[in-house]
């Protein structure tokens, strides 16, 4: 796997791939990432930093913790 992180200046952008990945089917992803030093932070990235580790050290059970939340918010 070859993993790589840019910042691109153009709109154009050449890749040359490993000779082992020639006939083969890859997958090239393409999604712009936060960077940490913008300052900038989507409200959802808020939230999840937030609840990030929430359950971590209690005893709850993850999936039947979050059926009773459903079950709750299905109710109202």
């Amino acid at each position: 796997m070859i993993r790589e992180i840019i910042t691109p200046e153009e709109e154009s952008y050449q890749i040359r791939l490993p000779k082992e990945y020639l006939h083969r089917k890859i997958e090239v992803l393409i999604f712009p990432i936060q960077d940490p030093k913008d300052g900038k932070n989507d409200s959802k990235d808020i939230v999840l930093q937030k609840a990030d580790g929430i359950l971590k050290g209690k005893k709850i059970d993850p999936l039947s913790w979050q059926r009773k939340l459903r079950d709750e918010y299905e109710r109202l």
